[in-house]
């Protein structure tokens, strides 16, 4: 898989997943660009306009399903996927999530092989 030319933004408190991020994701030739709180990753979004968000739901300023509907806005149509990574695994909040716009869903701890297929098949170019 290539996501060569592919702009990626993460919105995550934690620096270590932030760095797994952007090491699996850079290596398989994304752009990758990254936040630690939901109001720096909605202007990070604004600026960059991503082909892709990856979204922690645990912000530290405001709760990642609140801002979910604005990212997902962003874009006309909301066309930009966003894959919320999660330690939250509670059906309710998985529901909420795709109601609100998730593509995507995938609890932490995870492994970079479910990461990939989940962006490959969320992509808008495939």
């Amino acid at each position: 898989m290539s996501l060569e030319g592919i702009k990626i933004v993460a919105i995550d408190d934690t620096p270590s997943i932030r760095t797994f991020l952007r090491v699996s994701l850079e290596d398989e030739g994304a752009e990758f660009y990254e936040a630690s709180t939901a109001n720096e990753g909605l202007d990070l979004c604004k600026r960059i306009v991503p082909d892709l968000v990856v979204l922690d739901l645990g912000l530290p300023d405001i709760d990642g399903l609140d801002i979910l509907p604005e990212i997902k806005g962003i874009k006309p149509n909301n066309k930009m996927p966003v894959l919320v990574l999660s330690v939250r695994k509670a059906r309710e909040t998985v529901k909420e999530a795709f109601e609100k716009g998730a593509n995507g869903y995938l609890t932490k701890p995870f492994m970079v092989e479910d990461l990939l297929e989940i962006i490959e098949e969320k992509l808008p170019y495939n």
